[in-house]
């Protein structure tokens, strides 16, 4: 049998030409620059990204350190107010009640503690016949005009002037003077009279006037007392006018109403009609205001009448000032 010899064929190596190698250098170089390249832009963005979220929620700022407190201070007690030491108890007015009960006809009482403006009533809506009490809120009305320029106080009325008037309506309760200053300055619903009485809080102002023809007007006890109150308000001004009327006020001469000071005063009496009012200067001020029906057109103070407003001054004083 014939051997056959194997042939054993070497296997040739191929040898890389520089050039070929030189290409896949550059493609390396290229393919890593193009890594690097695509990560800085990735980085960028999200640099961008979190630049504009900060600006749309920008992060809250630190709080800052609380401006320290001040050590309060001791404030020095106010001294109590009149009113607190020595208010119209229940008592007091119950006492007031029964006094008024046991007196006859119609009657309307006002009182006030002008320090504490607590106020005490009986009947406040009770209506009377005003007599020459509306001569004080006409008095009021004619200086406030006179102070605002509207009418002048010191021009003529016939033979006298409009102060020389007003002292004698005031004083002594004068109705010639009343008619005379009504005939020169109506005080009436078309002269704004009214008005202002309803400003003071009158119950029925569109009927009360004074004019020349008389005095005319339907009142309360209440009516009465505030007119006094804004009396004693306007004097408080200190004006030249709310001085001058403050001193015919403090000259009236009557004593129906009993007070234990100083006070400015202005009754009227009429048939049906027996009222005074007065705001008493006392060591604690206050106003005192009845209006009765105990009034005769013949007699202007009557003695029943009288006694019985002195009876209701004395226990209002003692009330009041704790006599």
């Amino acid at each position: 049998m014939k051997t056959q010899a194997k042939k054993t064929r070497k296997k040739k190596h191929t040898r890389w030409p520089w050039f070929a190698m030189a290409v896949v250098m550059v493609l390396v170089i290229v393919a890593a620059a193009r890594s690097m390249m695509r990560q800085a832009v990735g980085a960028a963005a999200s640099t961008s990204a979190s630049q504009s979220a900060s600006q749309a929620h920008p992060a809250p700022q630190p709080e800052s350190e609380p401006e320290p407190t001040a050590t309060p201070q001791p404030t020095a007690t106010p001294e109590p107010e009149l009113s607190s030491e020595k208010p119209i108890t229940a008592a007091e007015a119950a006492e007031m009640d029964a006094l008024l009960d046991s007196m006859p006809g119609s009657i309307s009482v006002w009182i006030q503690d002008i320090a504490s403006g607590q106020t005490y009533t009986y009947q406040p809506d009770n209506g009377f016949y005003c007599a020459s009490t509306l001569k004080a809120p006409y008095a009021l009305w004619l200086c406030q005009r006179d102070e605002e320029g509207l009418i002048d106080l010191n021009a003529a009325v016939g033979s006298k002037t409009g102060w020389e008037l007003i002292d004698p309506m005031i004083a002594h309760s004068s109705n010639g003077a009343a008619h005379d200053l009504g005939q020169m300055w109506p005080g009436s619903l078309e002269t704004g009279f009214s008005d202002f009485l309803a400003e003071l809080g009158f119950a029925s102002p569109e009927g009360c006037e004074v004019v020349e023809e008389g005095i005319h007007g339907w009142v309360t006890g209440a009516d009465g007392g505030r007119a006094m109150r804004a009396l004693y308000d306007y004097f408080e001004t200190g004006s030249e006018n709310a001085l001058k009327l403050q001193e015919s006020f403090l000259a009236a001469d009557h004593d129906l109403l009993y007070c234990p000071a100083p006070a400015a005063k202005k009754y009227g009496s009429w048939d049906q009609a027996l009222h005074d009012m007065a705001i008493v200067y006392a060591d604690r001020p206050y106003i005192i205001s009845m209006f009765t029906d105990w009034g005769d057109e013949d007699v202007s103070f009557p003695e029943e009448g009288r006694e019985r407003m002195q009876q209701v001054g004395k226990l209002a004083a003692e009330i009041i000032l704790d006599d």
